[in-house]
């Protein structure tokens, strides 16, 4: 009987012991795993980062000369012959616009086909956002009175920066077949709440298409460009030195148009001899550039109900931040307006009730893009969690 309680309390005292010994180290276990894990993914998000930003990808013109997917051997966002971590628009907009199947022959490099490029589908899924480094916004107040406010991404006002806005406005004379754009530039500094007013002349509403509104603020030497655009203008899409815009009608003809520039003051000053012709938006001034051989065509080559037409730009300018002119499309004409410079840019952003995003790896870089400078962040996580 003796014997039996000895041997019992001598296994209850080594249960204790284990016990005890087991609650001590499995949250340390448990902690050194995840902490692994962690990095590893750190790891694979470094990796990841520094191949979308640093290398140009296979081939390097990607952006322009490719039109599937499939054609890209290796993915990389950097320029061509640029500097480290400067950025190639054309690759950048290949990856964002999700309407260039509508209106190109381009297929989007969308965020499967990405992952595919890059070996992480079905084991990892990622998230790209590209914001200026400073925080730009635009607000009416009265008539023609507009308010900029320049602030950093933690909220802090930028004081003494260079704003310098431009408005351009866009009418058309179906008569003569005319098309004039009003440039109205207007330079002011931000105060110490990081607010500048800008006030632009009164304009004639007659034969008006619509206007944009482009802001150029440097800070130093840290530039970055915001703009504002009309909701009815047309968005056409600019891949190297061609523009894609959707549905034109049968009966326009770019070619029968001349176009001219002005100042409020003086808004016939400055006519273009081309026929057609786009202008180009810089940090300087507007550009005139010809338009060549706009041409009508399927989008597919077994033909398609929604034709799109393609333009070719030339002297387009690498500092050009969008390129604008006008179209005849549904019966009414139409300013168009194609950017090369994005407020923001987003790409397989998952939402807040994806938990997964909460455990994973976070990079963030400074990029150049044409210019100006962007903040890139990159989040990466596991679809599948590695046993």
């Amino acid at each position: 009987m003796n014997a039996s309680v000895e041997y019992l309390v001598a296994a209850l005292l080594v249960f204790l012991l284990v016990s005890v010994t087991a609650s001590s180290f499995i949250p340390d276990i448990l902690l050194r795993a995840t902490y692994i894990s962690e990095s590893q993914l750190r790891i694979e998000a470094e990796k990841i980062a520094d191949q979308l930003l640093l290398h140009p990808g296979d081939p390097a013109d990607w952006g322009v000369n490719s039109t599937y997917p499939s054609e890209i051997n290796v993915l990389g966002l950097a320029l061509e012959g640029g500097g480290p971590y400067d950025l190639d628009i054309n690759k950048l907009i290949r990856i964002y616009e999700s309407s260039l199947s509508e209106i190109s022959e381009k297929e989007q490099v969308n965020l499967e086909s990405m992952a595919r490029l890059l070996g992480i589908y079905g084991r990892y899924s990622l998230s790209i956002k590209l914001t200026p480094l400073l925080n730009v916004t635009v607000q009416n107040i009265s008539g023609n009175i507009h308010e900029i406010t320049v602030k950093t991404h933690d909220d802090l006002p930028v004081a003494n920066a260079m704003t310098r806005a431009v408005r351009v406005t866009a009418y058309v004379n179906q008569e003569n077949k005319t098309v004039t754009y009003i440039e109205e530039p207007v330079e002011n500094v931000t105060d110490y709440n990081g607010k500048a007013t800008v006030e632009f002349a009164q304009l004639p509403e007659e034969n008006k298409l619509g206007s944009i509104i482009v802001i150029f603020v440097d800070f130093y030497g840290v530039k970055t460009v915001f703009s504002s655009i009309n909701e009815e203008a047309v968005c056409g899409v600019i891949i190297g030195n061609e523009i894609y815009v959707g549905h034109v009608d049968d009966d326009f003809n770019p070619e029968e148009f001349k176009t001219r520039k002005g100042r409020p003051g003086d808004p016939g000053g400055g006519a273009i001899h081309l026929y057609p012709a786009a202008l180009h938006v810089t940090p300087t001034t507007l550009e005139p550039t010809i338009l060549s051989a706009g041409t009508l065509q399927p989008i597919t080559p077994e033909g398609s109900a929604n034709p799109y037409y393609k333009f070719e730009l030339e002297g387009l300018e690498k500092k050009s931040v969008m390129a604008i002119f006008v179209v005849k499309s549904q019966g009414a004409y139409k300013l168009v307006v194609a950017r090369r410079a994005y407020n923001s840019l987003n790409v397989g952003v998952p939402t807040l009730a994806t938990s997964p995003v909460a455990r994973g790896a976070h990079i963030r870089r400074i990029v150049n893009i044409s210019g100006f400078l962007y903040y890139f962040d990159l989040t990466l996580w596991r679809v599948v969690e590695e046993s």
